[in-house]
């Protein structure tokens, strides 16, 4: 899984509680970091921030989907803006979106559920790890 964020407070945040549920995290600060990692390490899953200086989450999200090698990633974006905002994620090539702030009990169960929903859909998404990445 890749979490794209340009906040490192976030973006820690949220890497630690995926490794808390087992999942094997690469973190990218910012859009251009994190569409050269997702090039490079094709994750099974993308978390991206919408609000992000230089490159944007929706900006990242068109060139996921624009690029062979990563169009058929799922993309997850959080954002704290309006549902307009998240409408647009979701046409860019979303699966969903996770509302900004979040509380840490939720990150989990919401990520599981798009994990699930994407297997559900066919595409490729691997188990969580029982051996969690320091």
């Amino acid at each position: 899984m890749l979490v794209i964020d340009d906040d490192a407070l976030v973006l820690s945040t949220l890497t630690d509680l995926l490794r808390a549920d087992g999942h094997q995290v690469l973190e990218a600060q910012g859009g251009r970091d994190g569409l050269r990692v997702a090039r490079a390490e094709r994750p099974d899953m993308i978390l991206v921030d919408y609000h992000m200086p230089e490159m944007d989450g929706l900006a990242v999200v068109e060139q996921l989907k624009a690029d062979a090698a990563t169009w058929g990633i799922p993309v997850v974006a959080f954002t704290s803006g309006t549902a307009a905002d998240a409408n647009r994620l979701v046409r860019a090539g979303c699966i969903g979106f996770i509302p900004k702030p979040f509380e840490p009990g939720t990150v989990g169960p919401l990520v599981a559920d798009f994990l699930r929903a994407t297997v559900a859909r066919g595409q490729r998404v691997s188990a969580p790890s029982s051996h969690p990445t320091p």
